[in-house]
C-alpha cells in the first residue's frame, strides 16, 4: 500500500513534465487569432480543443488551423518577431515553408 501512496505522486510529477514546452506561445497564438476574429466581427471563440497547433523553429513559427462558423478549414500562421511578439500571416511566409514541424496537436 505504501509503494502505492509513493508512486501516486511520481505519476502525477511525470505527466506535468509531459506538458507542451511550446505552451505559452500557443496559448499566445489563440489570443491574439480570437482578438483578429474579433476585429473582423466573427463570432467564434478559438480554443486549443478547437485548433490544430503546429510549432516550427523552436517557436518561431506558429500554425493554427481551425473552423469557422460556416465549417470552413482556416489557416493562420504567427510569426515570432519579438520578445512575445507575433506578426500575423494568412499562411506559410516563404522562408519558413521548408521548416520541420518540431511540435503537433491535432484536436479538431
Amino acid at each position: 500500500m505504501k509503494k502505492l501512496f509513493l508512486a501516486f505522486p511520481l505519476l502525477l510529477v511525470f505527466l506535468t513534465a509531459c506538458g507542451s514546452q511550446y505552451d505559452p506561445e500557443i496559448e499566445q497564438v489563440i489570443e491574439l487569432e480570437n482578438e483578429h476574429l474579433a476585429d473582423l466581427g466573427d463570432d467564434v471563440d478559438l480554443t486549443r480543443d478547437t485548433s490544430d497547433l503546429y510549432v516550427y523553429a523552436d517557436g518561431g513559427y506558429v500554425e493554427i488551423r481551425y473552423d469557422n462558423a460556416a465549417g470552413e478549414e482556416q489557416q493562420a500562421v504567427y510569426e515570432e518577431t519579438g520578445t512575445d511578439t507575433y506578426e500575423r500571416h494568412d499562411g506559410m511566409p516563404e522562408e519558413a515553408e521548408n521548416l520541420t514541424r518540431e511540435y503537433e496537436e491535432e484536436n479538431r
